[in-house]
């Protein structure tokens, strides 16, 4: 666990970063197809904040959280099984370039946005039954074009990066569980960070593949729901409390650590625990 505390920290600071994005800070109305639509946030209303700007930081806050979670599984399997090995050279490089993409996948499509007046009529004819409410918005169309979609490729390819470093250490796991090299304790809890590893690995694909096979499949057929679009945004707002629960579910030392410091802030703030007294009266014994 000490070796993994800083990947939790940062996955987890960049979950509240994204979820504060999302529902707070930007809140995104998306058109799919159309890869456009406007912010509902208050960096619109109360800041005026460029929808451009607004659509960069979501969209790196979503990419840095998908590594984040990659460097978890990077970390346990490093520090299982491949500290020995030629990876130790390469995992540092590996960090360093998948934050540069993160910062750089959307670059050139937020340097070359289409005229938006050219691009609304596009919009429009790619969607004749978008309703005038949000025709009447500030509508921001990022591009008009299919290759703006490699960054949701590149992070579907980061996922089946997670998915080989999961069958890795599956594999390995399953190797040691058949030798006697190690005690049947130290598969147990090999086991369950496996299970851990497993239900992180199902949020992901719940809140991040699921989005984007949507997303793609939206734009490659030139479908349009609104209601589907607007799930699309929930279920990406919900990966930060279900990353969360997850992390407190399967890491004891962490959520012990919580459950102590939330003690602790309890106890700062004057609130304890009533305890419950019981008095017992004392029966009447009768003599003969």
């Amino acid at each position: 666990m000490g070796s993994a505390k800083w990947y939790l920290l940062n996955l987890h600071i960049t979950c509240i970063l994204l979820d504060w994005a999302m529902t707070v800070l930007a809140v995104p109305y998306l058109i799919f197809p159309a890869l456009g639509g406007y912010p509902l946030g208050v960096l619109r209303f109360w800041f005026g904040v460029p929808s451009i700007v607004q659509l960069y930081v979501v969209m790196n806050l979503a990419f840095f959280a998908v590594t984040s979670v990659t460097l978890i599984f990077e970390n346990r399997f490093y520090q299982l099984y491949a500290r020995n090995s030629f990876w130790r050279y390469l995992r540092i490089p590996f960090i360093i370039i998948n934050y540069l993409l993160d910062a750089t996948h959307l670059l050139p499509a937020c340097l070359m946005v289409p005229d938006q007046k050219t691009a609304l009529e596009f919009t429009y004819e790619q969607i004749p039954n978008l309703s005038d409410e949000i025709k009447a918005e500030p509508l921001f169309i990022l591009a008009i074009d299919f290759w703006v979609q490699m960054p949701y490729i590149s992070m579907g390819l980061r996922n089946v990066v997670q998915v080989c470093l999961f069958g890795l250490i599956n594999r390995n796991m399953n190797l040691e569980s058949r030798s006697f090299n190690r005690s049947e304790n130290t598969i147990n809890l090999q086991r369950k960070f496996l299970n851990a590893i497993k239900a992180q690995l199902m949020v992901l694909a719940i809140n991040f593949l699921v989005p984007q096979a949507y997303t793609v499949v939206s734009i490659a057929t030139n479908y349009y729901n609104q209601f589907a679009n607007n799930l699309v945004i929930t279920i990406v707002a919900l990966h930060g409390i279900n990353s969360t629960l997850i992390m407190l579910w399967a890491h004891k030392t962490y959520r012990e650590y919580c459950f102590k410091t939330f003690k602790k802030i309890r106890s700062f703030l004057g609130y304890t625990t009533p305890v419950s007294t019981v008095s017992i009266q004392p029966k009447a014994s009768i003599t003969i």
